[in-house]
Order: C-alpha cells, then sequence, then structure tokens
C-alpha cells in the first residue's frame, strides 16, 4: 500500500497544477477582456453620435458632378492611367462615369460603370481602341473588385442609419486631434475599422476587413469642402492591396445634387456607338478594328 502513496501523491500535483493553469489561462482572459474595455478619455463621442453625422451627410448626397485629376491602377491595364484634366460623374448607389482627357481636351479614357457592368474606353489610337466589358465575380475576395465596388468604398461604404449599435464600437480617441476609431461588426471579427474626425463626424481612413482580419480595401479622405451644407472630400484614394487596384481622385470643381443627362450611364448606348455589340461578347475582353 506504501507504494500507492507517491503515486497518489502526483496525481494529486497534477491535478493541483492542472486547476491552476486552467485558473491562471481564465484569469488572463478576462484581464484581456478588460484591457479591451478600458474607458475612453473624457469628451469622446459615442456610437450614435458619430453614426448620426455620417448618416445625415451621405442620405443628403444624390449625385455629384466635379472636374478634377484622377488615377487609375490595375493589373489588367498595360500602364497606371493619370490624367490631370478630366470630369467625375457619380450617381447614388454606386454608378460612375469618368473621363480622362489630354492635348486640346480631347476624351483619351472614358470610364462607364453601372451596377454590375462596367465599359472602359481608350480611344487613344485609330490603330487599336479598346474596349472591356467586365462583371462582378472575383473568387479571391467575398466581394468583387470592379469600378462600382471602388465607387461604393470611396463614396457610400456602409448603410450608416441602418447599423446595428450593438455592432458598432469606438475603440479609441485623441482628444487633441480630435479622432477616434471605429470598429463595425463582431468584436472579435470587425469587417470595417474606420478614423473619424469632428465634430462634425467624417471619415478619414477607412479598411474593409476579410474575416481573418486581413485588409481588403483601404480607402483615404482628405480636404473636405462643405457645398450647400454637404461635406464632400476633394482628394479620395481607393486601394484593393489583394488586386493591386487603385484609384485616385483629386477633384477641383464639386456640385452635388445636379440634374443628370442618363446617357453618361448608358453603357449599352456606348458600345453601339464605338461598333461593339455586347450580346455578342463571349468572354471579358475584346478588342474591336475602327
Amino acid at each position: 500500500m506504501s507504494s500507492l502513496k507517491p503515486i497518489a501523491l502526483i496525481l494529486q500535483s497534477s491535478f493541483f497544477i492542472f486547476l491552476l493553469c486552467g485558473a491562471l489561462v481564465s484569469g488572463c482572459a478576462h484581464l484581456g477582456e478588460r484591457v479591451e474595455r478600458l474607458p475612453l478619455p473624457e469628451g469622446a463621442p459615442s456610437e450614435r453620435d458619430i453614426l448620426a453625422d455620417l448618416a445625415a451627410n451621405d442620405s443628403a448626397i444624390a449625385n455629384f458632378k466635379a472636374t478634377g485629376a484622377f488615377t487609375l491602377e490595375s493589373p489588367d491595364l498595360t500602364a497606371v492611367k493619370r490624367f490631370k484634366d478630366g470630369s467625375i460623374t457619380f450617381r447614388r448607389p454606386a454608378d460612375l462615369c469618368v473621363v480622362g482627357r489630354k492635348y486640346l481636351g480631347a476624351a483619351v479614357f472614358r470610364l462607364t460603370c453601372v451596377g454590375n457592368e462596367f465599359l472602359i474606353e481608350f480611344p487613344a489610337t485609330r490603330e487599336e481602341p479598346y474596349y472591356r466589358l467586365e462583371g462582378e465575380r472575383f473568387d479571391s475576395v467575398p466581394f468583387s473588385v470592379s469600378p462600382s465596388d471602388i465607387a461604393r468604398e470611396m463614396f457610400l461604404p456602409e448603410p450608416w442609419a441602418q447599423l446595428k449599435m450593438r455592432e458598432v464600437h469606438v475603440t479609441s480617441y485623441e482628444p487633441d486631434t480630435q479622432t477616434a476609431t471605429l470598429e463595425i461588426g463582431p468584436k472579435r471579427s470587425p469587417r470595417r475599422r474606420l478614423v473619424v474626425s469632428g465634430p462634425p463626424w467624417v471619415v478619414l481612413r477607412g479598411e474593409r476587413l476579410g474575416p481573418d482580419g486581413e485588409t481588403l480595401a483601404v480607402t483615404t479622405k482628405e480636404d473636405y469642402r462643405v457645398v450647400d451644407g454637404i461635406r464632400i472630400p476633394a482628394r479620395i484614394d481607393a486601394w484593393f492591396p489583394g488586386e493591386k487596384t487603385r484609384m485616385t481622385f483629386d477633384m477641383r470643381a464639386i456640385t452635388p445634387n445636379v440634374a443628370l443627362d442618363n446617357s453618361l450611364f448608358d453603357i449599352r448606348a456606348r458600345a453601339r456607338e464605338v461598333g461593339l455589340d455586347l450580346d455578342k461578347v463571349p468572354g471579358n475582353a475584346v478588342r474591336h478594328a475602327p
């Protein structure tokens, strides 16, 4: 019987160590939660106040037109497209018409984006005009990367008024700069992280996050202008790192809520004008001889 005592002692000791480790792990978990929930500095905005400002401003924008410069970068393009002189027209929810001009005002680039389709024209040379039609399906990320996605990330990334308050969290606040960090989605896996400035609150930087916390898109907004009571950033940059796709707008004259010519967004009319029958396009890209 005496030979069993050391075994019993070992078992008891092991069980005690197991309980102790469990307690430590549990304590660490609780400590971690407490660290995440440290009180914010005095004067920190509430989630409700931030969302109210963002929702009120975005709901006031039905469309806008602007002149300015823009850059488009994508692996699908032969080179980065930069235009110092151009026009930008946006229409809710994500329709976009961008025209780049050079020389004596001649259009050398045109992007028309409506819903699931977009058409890119490069009428730069007579020898090889290039037209591209593409849908919105990419397997590498849970949402597609097309001009309409870029437009949504730039201008209307979230339906602010429809968000559930339990999924919106202010995680930090800097009183000196009056900037706050906001996360949207479950605490352990937010789908979006924002840096906002205010009041009134506007977005300075937005990150679209994947299920594992990876960055799917980064949008920065600078130089806000107030036009007819609406706050619109004059410089917007959207970057999709996984697809190496970027669009940047540097807008000068910005006019919101104007009467728009619907023909700006008529992709099929644009295609007919250049002699392209979209119903007969079998793939994503086509080259059309003049």
